[in-house]
């Protein structure tokens, strides 16, 4: 969505905030997933399902998203929020634990690709970055903790391979994808989807043996830009890792020795 439009929608008064027990499981969902402060909004127009922004997205030049919330909604938008909005008519439907897991699979890839676009890692290392936080979600949603909350491992790592297609295939949308890569829920695990990556981007080397707690900070909710720095320091320290087994293995067996 662009973000004067946007802007519009809120002045119109077709975004608000948002209720209910869809809004509520969706809020405790990612708080669980992505130790930040969120928001949730809903919008009776102009919203495909859902959307996820932060709190200093710029609506026009100098006037931040917050902001507008603050003044226009009369809402507490604390520094370093996501915002996330939601198309009002799903917020309205029973909460079915399939279609949650994918719409979270799908926002923390929006996430996820949030970091790429912050130029959080030199460019040569984006795809290694992107590939690695994607596995660490992969792997730590199959926990009994995030089971218990009613999410479904299959469903959610659907919702990030859709999330994640937009930016690895160029396509304007999952439905418009035609690689057939995205589609599984273990596409992070097809050597075609490996194969794919390294023609589009010859620096990328598949990291492998990441650990599910990559992306699980301790310490409760944090600002967005604090968490960058801790998103940062843990995926470089495992990509710095991952080179150096490889390094490892690549030496004669008796330097290794």
């Amino acid at each position: 969505m662009r973000h004067d439009r946007l802007l519009e929608l809120i002045w119109q008064g077709d975004i608000q905030p948002a209720s209910g027990p869809y809004s509520s499981r969706l809020q405790r969902g990612l708080g669980a997933l992505l130790p930040l402060r969120t928001v949730s909004l809903a919008a009776g127009s102009g919203v495909d399902r859902r959307c996820i922004l932060t709190d200093e997205t710029e609506l026009l030049p100098s006037l931040p998203l917050g902001d507008v919330l603050v003044e226009e909604l009369s809402i507490d938008v604390p520094v370093g929020s996501l915002v996330v909005i939601s198309d009002e008519i799903l917020l309205a439907n029973p909460v079915m634990d399939d279609e949650l897991s994918y719409d979270l699979g799908v926002l923390v890839a929006e996430a996820l690709l949030g970091v790429i676009r912050k130029g959080v890692f030199p460019y040569e290392r984006e795809s290694d970055a992107l590939f690695a936080m994607a596995s660490s979600y992969h792997a730590m949603i199959g926990g009994s903790g995030f089971v218990h909350l009613g999410l479904m491992p299959s469903w959610f790592r659907v919702g990030l391979a859709a999330g994640l297609c937009t930016y690895w295939a160029g396509a304007r949308s999952a439905r418009s994808d035609t690689s057939g890569l995205f589609l599984r829920p273990d596409f992070l695990t097809c050597p075609q989807l490996h194969d794919y990556l390294r023609s589009m981007d010859a620096n990328f080397t598949a990291p492998d043996r990441i650990p599910a707690g990559l992306m699980l900070f301790s310490g409760g909710p944090c600002s967005y830009d604090a968490w960058l720095a801790k998103v940062e320091r843990a995926v470089t320290a495992e990509l710095d890792a991952h080179v150096q087994r490889s390094c490892d293995s690549d030496r004669p067996q008796e330097q290794r020795a």
